[in-house]
């Protein structure tokens, strides 16, 4: 073979790979749960976890219409077939929720706002037990777990607007005994929603863990805690009808060891993805990169970076709710953009079946080595894709072939209802 044949080999599968497009295959996982006369679901609290210990990641969710709020998880069986559990009732937040080995044994549970539920140890089959952490403490919209005072043990971040008995921007120190009290700390004033998914990292480079709230960061002083400095520097923040709101994500978006803050609108029409970056290292001053749009989003209330690709770089999805469209718009989206390099993102629509989305969480969910998205609408519109019904959905990576499992469907487990 010459070599001028080597390189014209060379040349188009290079071209190919660059042509390649994110590729997912949509899974409903259940369309079937409780919602009100009016369509209404009010679902929120999501998480990927794996709630039975079986090496997969199981979703959770909870909803609070009709009367009582309630908490599941759906049990990751196969892309196709998911089963759903319940865990409780009263989880008391709006949106917000962690999941967190809590009592350190090794079970996953889950913290909302103000009380926690504690994984029994045979999820599938045992009752979680309902454990109240903190009064006064309901109605989080946001909801992190991250170890703020550097003690090796994860806390609670909480935020709830002045709409709540939560009323502030808090972090909770979890006891030896997490069955007493949690310790409360104030971090500074809330707005509707900013910190999660991941608006916990060292904005300033100090080593010290701060917390981005929107508009504004709040630095960390001394590492512990106790004292928080207010930078009112960020420039998001446009309010809406719940007031401010947003989605936030800290990571190296760029491969050179320096973060960034990814960010976009949520709960308002027209909403924006952006990166932040702070040139100085210290938080003092951002720029701000809005990403390439081909159409008006509705909100973005979702918000995952991961390698979806499986390039080593990291990409950006959202998703628009079935509410808040633009006007004369009945197709919500599901939103990648990939990530090229040198700064450079790429606009992907990932699924347009007119299945709006709230709140979704990315993950490898069925242990093939690429990552997955699942995600549910926090309420539903009569002309969306499944005739008026709230839905979960799975979007399965095809980057790689899924592993065979070799689970068996239990005669105890009751299908997805």
């Amino acid at each position: 073979m010459t070599t001028k044949l080597l390189a014209l080999l060379l040349l188009v599968s290079t071209a190919r790979t660059a042509e390649t497009k994110p590729d997912f295959r949509h899974h409903v996982i259940d369309q079937a749960l409780p919602q009100n006369e009016r369509l209404q679901g009010d679902y929120g609290l999501t998480a990927l976890a794996d709630i039975d210990r079986d090496g997969d990641l199981d979703f959770v969710l909870g909803g609070r219409q009709p009367k009582p709020a309630r908490l599941y998880w759906f049990e990751f069986r196969r892309a196709d077939r998911w089963v759903r559990h319940d865990v409780g009732t009263d989880f008391q937040s709006d949106v917000g929720l962690a999941a967190l080995d809590v009592d350190g044994d090794t079970w996953t549970d889950l913290v909302c706002s103000g009380v926690w539920f504690r994984n029994p140890g045979n999820p599938r089959d045992g009752k979680w037990e309902r454990i109240e952490f903190a009064s006064n403490a309901g109605g989080a919209h946001d909801i992190i777990a991250v170890d703020i005072d550097a003690d090796g043990r994860k806390d609670i971040v909480m935020m709830g607007d002045e709409r709540t008995s939560l009323n502030s921007l808090s972090w909770f120190r979890i006891p030896t005994d997490p069955r007493q009290l949690w310790e409360r700390h104030s971090i500074g004033p809330a707005v509707h929603g900013a910190i999660t998914p991941a608006g916990a990292s060292d904005i300033n480079g100090d080593g010290h863990v701060d917390i981005v709230r929107g508009d504004t960061w709040f630095e960390n002083r001394g590492g512990k805690g106790l004292e928080w400095i207010t930078h009112k520097n960020i420039p998001m923040g446009r309010k809406g009808p719940f007031g401010i709101c947003m989605r936030t994500a800290i990571a190296d978006m760029d491969g050179n060891g320096k973060k960034a803050i990814v960010m976009c609108d949520a709960d308002i029409t027209d909403s924006k993805m952006v990166i932040l970056r702070t040139p100085d290292g210290r938080g003092e001053a951002w720029t701000k990169q809005e990403l390439e749009q081909s159409f008006t989003y509705g909100s973005l209330h979702a918000l995952a970076v991961a390698d979806f690709t499986g390039d080593g770089k990291l990409d950006i999805v959202a998703n628009e709710q079935e509410e808040l469209l633009p006007a004369g718009r009945t197709n919500p989206r599901w939103i990648m953009w990939e990530n090229l390099g040198d700064g450079k993102f790429a606009e992907r629509i990932l699924l347009d079946q007119r299945l709006g989305g709230h709140e979704l969480q990315a993950g490898d969910v069925d242990g093939d080595g690429d990552i997955d998205i699942v995600s549910k609408p926090w309420g539903c519109l009569s002309w969306n894709g499944l005739g008026g019904k709230i839905h979960v959905d799975f979007l399965e990576n095809l980057l790689r072939a899924p592993k065979q499992s070799s689970k068996t469907d239990s005669p105890k487990a009751s299908p997805t209802k």
